[in-house]
């Protein structure tokens, strides 16, 4: 066997080193662990450096797009539950609340939901170097570590949830790491490395439980590599004894879900964990269905569409080329092929890999059941293709390699077409940046938090406050719970009324408030909401955010609501309404703070939702006192409504925020309020004169699409 030169020695050790095995150059016989011929200096002398940078544009990027403060979506009730050591929705994401707990107690630094999105900014950084060590590790190519994150990190949805408190991110960190851990494992497959690998499988599960969808893919692969190379089942009690403690010792932060359920002691928790059936029930999401994203049978989007929907949307946030190299990729290992990676136990970890991808794509798109027709819920769903979303930026990084050394092989240039790669690569990581910066900036994002406070400030003192839907109730009780916002206001929410544990919760921390009706839960024969306004209405002001259950009319014939800002109030039927009273109460309730940039935040977004919510409301109140003012009987009451409509929508040109976005009709229905003071011979008829012509004109001049426009001309001309 002939002797290596020593340079070619030197240089192999150190790419040992970092994983990246480069055949020495040597004479004939020279011993090489490589697939592909040798011609890749370049990786040695610039891995520190690029993977420095790769780390250092993941914290500069996320730290400068950062949520400041309360994001939509299910942030506010996860870092709210959080900051109390209570238990969030199945199946309880025992780690994030523990860690988040922690860093919502970290000094003075930003608010309780900036600590939490930047624990998330640091788990997608973490994230994103993982997915850059695993690309180059599985390949020896630098220029497809970077550019597998750039295809991952920062693209439009994996960068969203890096920037927000939320599960995703750690569950982004978490898989990378399992990934990771399987390409060193198959590299060197020792009891310590199945051991750490054991590990950061069983913690993987405390978090996000799509996780297990790699782990039975990547377990059976382990045990049996295991089993041929350290005899993991032939020497039991030192081999797969290790590997089972480490596995169990990981997964103990579920212990913390029944300790808080024990305490009692968190105003904000969900479920009843203090049995063993409460604590499975919600671990095994039983309350969604175990298997499915939500409750209810598969009738929604087809599999076919499902699919369909995401890889479209992969290959518009990647420039087309996270599925075409993905597919380059994976033809490598179906064809035999060897050039597209480092070693002959790199391209067995890329086919577990694979394998993985094909397994989760193929169970999880049978198994989601949103209405992928209702943009919102499309919104839901996509989060839930970052996990397969890392493995198919790793699996372009493999077809890229493969790609970039056909071509270097056939210039007869394989080390100066590595370098050009590695430039390309980094010059597609700004290009990502850039296209997506200004969409993902959400630094100076407060409108999630404005929309809690303007609807809990709105209210009067020692109000119940019911709200259906995530939105309402998560942003509420954040600000209450984390920025001290009216704790006097009682938040009820009434799709978790009709979940066994949580009215005899509520009455633990509201005593005060009654639910009449036994058994304590929010259903037919039980509680309705006619009993509960009973006995509380004369004690409370009642109000409502967003509708009442659509299936529970028994309150209709008894009381009524009335608008009041974003929400609604109950009242009794027949309550005579004081024009000017209601108007001072209802009035501080439109919110005046910012709305969001309806071209920035599409229908899909929680962000569109407060946008419109916001916009809305004020028209709302107007229109309530309209129409009491058309039923009315008496003139002097509803010229008295009809000025009070006025004196909203002369409110809503007056604020900046709603100002900006103002809609041509306000300006048609504010006019439309005077002609009808005009009509009643009101009092001060010069002055309603003018304000509806000043309105139509402004109308008018908007150029609307309108068959009236003519009628409205000739009454103001």
């Amino acid at each position: 066997m002939a002797r290596a030169k020593p340079s070619s020695i030197k240089r192999g050790a150190v790419d040992h080193k970092i994983g990246l095995r480069a055949t020495p150059n040597g004479n004939e016989g020279s011993i090489s662990s490589s697939m592909h011929e040798p011609s890749m200096d370049i990786n040695t002398e610039y891995f520190y450096p690029v993977t420095f940078l790769v780390v250092l544009v993941h914290l500069v990027i996320y730290f400068a797009t950062l949520h400041p403060s309360v994001p939509g979506g299910d942030s506010g009730e996860l870092i709210s539950v959080a900051h109390v050591l209570g238990v969030p929705h199945p199946p309880g994401y025992p780690l994030f609340s523990i860690v988040v707990h922690w860093f919502s107690k970290i000094g003075a630094v930003g608010s309780v939901a900036w600590r939490a999105n930047a624990f998330s900014a640091l788990c997608a950084t973490g994230a994103g170097l993982l997915l850059h060590l695993s690309t180059v590790r599985v390949t020896g190519s630098l220029a497809s570590g970077v550019l597998a994150t750039a295809l991952f990190s920062f693209a439009r949805l994996q960068w969203l949830y890096s920037i927000t408190g939320e599960v995703f991110a750690l569950n982004n960190f978490l898989v990378a790491m399992l990934v990771y851990q399987l390409i060193c494992y198959e590299e060197q497959p020792t009891t310590w490395r199945a051991c750490v690998g054991a590990f950061w499988c069983g913690l993987s599960l405390t978090n996000q439980h799509t996780a297990v969808l790699y782990a039975v893919v990547i377990i059976p692969r382990v045990l049996y590599k295991g089993a041929n190379a350290h005899h993991m089942f032939a020497e039991p009690g030192r081999n797969l004894v290790p590997v089972t403690v480490c596995f169990f010792v990981a997964v103990l932060p579920y212990a913390y879900i029944p300790w808080s359920a024990v305490r009692n002691t968190a105003p904000l928790t969900w479920g009843d964990q203090r049995s063993v059936e409460g604590f499975l029930k919600h671990v095994l999401r039983q309350e969604y269905g175990t298997f499915s994203l939500a409750k209810g049978g598969r009738d929604t989007a087809s599999f076919e569409l499902a699919v369909q929907t995401h890889l479209t949307s992969l290959a518009r946030e990647t420039f087309h080329l996270c599925p075409w190299l993905s597919a380059i990729g994976v033809g490598t290992v179906a064809l035999q092929g060897t050039r597209g990676f480092q070693s002959a136990s790199g391209k067995g970890a890329f086919g577990v890999l694979v394998a993985c991808l094909v397994f989760y794509m193929a169970f999880f798109n049978w198994r989601a059941n949103l209405d992928l027709a209702n943009p919102l819920l499309a919104g839901v769903q996509e989060r839930f293709w970052m996990q397969p979303n890392l493995l198919f930026a790793l699996a372009a990084g493999v077809g890229a390699t493969a790609l970039f050394r056909r071509v270097g092989a056939w210039l007869g240039r394989p080390a100066q077409l590595e370098s050009v790669a590695l430039v390309a690569a980094i010059a597609l990581l700004a290009v990502q940046i850039n296209i997506n910066y200004e969409e993902r900036d959400e630094s100076a994002n407060f409108y999630v938090r404005d929309f809690g406070r303007s609807l809990l400030e709105g209210l009067p003192n020692n109000s119940i406050l019911l709200t259906y839907g995530d939105l309402p109730g998560n942003a509420a009780r954040y600000v209450q719970t984390c920025d001290n916002v009216r704790p006097d206001v009682r938040l009820i929410d009434l799709e978790m009324m009709t979940m066994d544990w949580y009215l005899p919760m509520v009455a633990w921390s509201f005593p005060d408030v009654v639910f009449p009706g036994e058994p304590k839960v929010y259903r037919f024969g039980a509680i309705d909401m006619k009993k509960f306004f009973d006995a509380n209405i004369d004690k409370f002001d009642i109000f409502v955010f967003e509708n009442l259950n659509p299936d529970d009319n028994t309150w209709e014939n008894d009381y009524e609501v009335w608008r009041h800002g974003v929400a609604r109030a109950i009242k009794r039927k027949g309550t005579k309404l004081d024009p000017k009273a209601w108007l001072a109460s209802a009035l501080p309730a439109i919110p005046t703070h910012p709305l969001p940039d309806p071209i920035k935040y599409d229908n899909r977004t929680w962000e569109r939702v407060v946008f419109d919510g916001g916009l809305a409301s004020g028209v709302y109140l107007a229109l309530f006192f309209e129409e009491h003012a058309k039923k009315s009987t008496v003139k002097a009451e509803a010229v008295e409504l009809f000025e009070a409509a006025g004196a909203v929508y002369e409110h809503m040109f007056q604020v900046d925020a709603l100002r900006q976005y103002q809609e041509k009709y306000w300006h048609k229905n504010c006019g439309l309020v005077y002609h009808n003071l005009i009509s009643m011979g009101a009092p001060d008829t010069a002055r309603y004169i003018e304000a509806r012509r000043r309105h139509w004109q402004a109308y008018i001049d908007s150029n609307p699409d309108d068959a009236q426009i003519q009628q409205i001309q000739q009454l103001i001309a």
